[in-house]
């Protein structure tokens, strides 16, 4: 049975508006010197792992994780020589394993693609039809270091490489199509497909701004942002943004890592607000990477430092931190990539410990936190 902190003092956040949000409030006891952390079953199966614990109700739940790819296929027969058999080596299926995964992204066809920085390609898991493939680049469309993908209305998937910085893109068969961007790419990490628009937004954190290219030429749009300073950071100044997602209506929310704060940016990249501060109270953070926005509005932040990931409404007000240090189900060890699909599955990677996690948040459309959060996420 997996060993999870338990958090002993729950309490709701009243809002000035009224409404009640579902936060996890620790008391100076709980509250460790590694961030805020999430509530969750202690003594359970990973399966019946849910955030946050009762007598509230569940908002998260934990479903799956994938680290050895050779568990992902159904078991075959091995043709294994007696010398192996003594050594214990492993077969090429055996070492498919994830390494140093980083960005996640899911199609709608439920397949799973996660980069690998350490294999220098990205790993493609369909969990229904219990295949694992790889994407690589060719000579025409290299891969070196691969970070952040994203795939499209078409299933074509799009990688950055922050070594040659530049985006490749491959066809919903796997084959290398073209690579872009690399007269206007320092060095690029997490990316997000507005596909409404056609819109591939990139956040280059060598550069501290935001990209933009048209997913259907290819070809560059422009930039947002422009580098911050350590005495001056507005809105619409970055210090080396490390990730970038969309929520519904196509407001840009990034990840403004070395700012410790989230920036969100109307489609056409004006300001629209931030929220966030350097420290360890719910709300705020110290190394925040991964960014992702569910179907009702709520934003979900990665935090490398804190290892876990927060929940919060789309003005920034905490709701909810899942997850501590650990390689149990639900605990995380460098926590990277954070992706989540149009059925509300949450997608989380980890670099250290080689591992992606999968979540479902769980709605709760009568609540009062619902209506509030779903309001201020049309606004």
């Amino acid at each position: 049975m997996p060993k999870v902190s338990q958090v002993k003092t729950h309490a709701s956040l009243q809002l000035a508006a009224g409404t009640l949000v579902f936060l996890t409030v620790l008391t100076a006891a709980d509250k460790k010197k590694d961030g805020p952390q999430g509530a969750s079953a202690v003594n359970q199966a990973p399966a019946d792992l849910i955030w946050p614990l009762p007598p509230d109700p569940p908002r998260i739940r934990w479903l799956a994780q994938y680290s050895d790819m050779a568990k992902v296929k159904p078991p075959a027969v091995k043709k294994t020589g007696w010398l192996d058999k003594i050594t214990g080596t492993k077969t090429a299926d055996e070492k498919f394993e994830l390494r140093k995964p980083y960005g996640i992204a899911a199609d709608k066809r439920g397949r799973i693609y996660t980069a690998d920085t350490e294999l220098k390609f990205v790993f493609v898991i369909d969990p229904v039809a219990k295949a694992v493939e790889r994407r690589e680049g060719n000579s025409h469309a290299p891969l070196s270091l691969p970070v952040g993908v994203a795939v499209d209305a078409e299933d074509r998937l799009f990688v950055s490489d922050a070594e040659l910085h530049s985006i490749v893109c491959f066809s919903p068969s796997g084959q290398p199509l073209a690579s872009f961007g690399a007269t206007h790419l320092a060095r690029p990490g997490g990316i997000a497909i507005d596909r409404q628009r056609n819109r591939l937004y990139a956040a280059d954190a060598k550069a501290s701004r935001i990209v933009v290219f048209d997913t259907s030429t290819m070809q560059f749009v422009g930039y947002f942002g422009s580098p911050s300073t350590p005495a001056s950071h507005p809105g619409g100044t970055f210090y080396s943004p490390t990730n970038v997602a969309l929520d519904r209506v196509g407001n840009i929310y990034v990840a403004d890592t070395w700012n410790y704060r989230v920036q969100v940016l109307d489609p056409a990249g004006k300001f629209i607000r931030a929220f966030g501060a350097q420290g360890d109270r719910p709300g705020e953070f110290i190394r925040p990477k991964g960014i992702a926005v569910d179907s009702e509005g709520h934003v979900y932040v990665a935090d490398a430092e804190f290892n876990n990931f927060q929940v919060l409404s789309p003005e920034g007000q905490p709701l909810l931190a899942v997850g501590s240090l650990g390689t149990d189900p639900g605990q995380f060890a460098l926590i990277a990539g954070l992706f989540i699909d149009s059925k509300d599955r949450i997608y989380t990677t980890e670099m250290f410990h080689g591992r992606l996690q999968v979540f479902q948040y769980i709605s709760q459309p009568d609540s009062a936190d619902h209506k509030e959060v779903k309001r201020a996420a049309n606004n």
